[in-house]
């Protein structure tokens, strides 16, 4: 366990990068800390990634000073448990819909008094090496880190309530699937989608806590900074698209010129 230094950045409300990893590929970690990003978002539920190619990441950010924080694929204490024991800094949970779903995945990540996480000498505590575990878990509460994904027409109805949930650190909309679930796939920019994300960003603004959304083709920072978001996520994927298709569409540019 270390001090997360992105736990501080969250409270101060300065902007804060993330990238979406959901390849087991290390490498792709350490660029990500080497190009300044804030925090790796492990993608473990749209993906192929096991909790064991999650471990490796995760071992590759501690290596290259990064915060990795797991999308896991399913609310339930059972499964949270193990993604926080390979070592993850905190958890982003998909497909909250409430604030009694937002409480589980709270109690999930947080040892006692705050939580039910069960306590071992994992790899997260350093198998038990390291401080008393005592100390241990007043540290762990301190330092992890709890996010929920809003993706859902009843998540918006409920943000207030979600947001007041203790130890919810802040919210990430979903816009994509948001507007699959209000009926209009693939029309982030509807607006109905656009009157909902008003509304929860209003919300979260209110609520002092963090608030995040993924930078979909196009669209600039400024976009969403100006509007008071302060998490911005893109996905390594996608800056290889953007990348590969700028290097090619130049490329094919300059040999008609010759």
């Amino acid at each position: 366990m270390y001090i997360n230094s992105l736990k501080e950045k969250m409270k101060k409300g300065v902007p804060i990068t993330g990238c979406m990893i959901s390849a087991a590929l290390p490498a792709l970690v350490e660029i990500s800390a080497l190009a300044g990003f804030d925090f790796v978002f492990i993608d473990a539920e749209q993906g192929p990634l096991s909790e064991k190619d999650c471990e490796i990441l995760v071992l590759a950010a501690e290596a290259r000073g990064i915060v990795p924080l797991i999308r896991v694929p399913q609310n339930s204490p059972e499964v949270v448990l193990r993604y926080m024991d390979v070592g993850a800094m905190g958890i982003i949970m998909p497909g909250v819909k409430n604030r009694e779903e937002a409480e589980r995945v709270v109690r999930s990540v947080k040892y006692f008094p705050r939580g039910e996480r069960g306590l071992t000498a994992s790899r997260a505590s350093d198998y038990g090496m390291g401080k008393p575990m005592s100390e241990y878990v007043v540290e762990a509460n301190r330092e992890t880190i709890v996010m929920a994904i809003i993706e859902s027409r009843e998540a918006i109805e409920n943000i207030r309530e979600i947001l007041s949930v203790d130890d919810l650190d802040g919210v990430i909309m979903g816009a994509g699937d948001l507007s699959q679930d209000m009926g209009y796939p693939g029309q982030t920019g509807h607006p109905e989608v656009e009157a909902a994300f008003q509304k929860a960003l209003d919300m979260g603004l209110g609520s002092g806590k963090a608030f995040g959304s993924v930078l979909r083709a196009g669209e600039t920072p400024d976009k969403y900074l100006n509007r008071g978001v302060n998490i911005l996520l893109t996905s390594a994927f996608s800056l290889l698209a953007h990348g590969a298709k700028g290097f090619v569409s130049k490329a094919s540019a300059s040999s008609r010129k010759i």
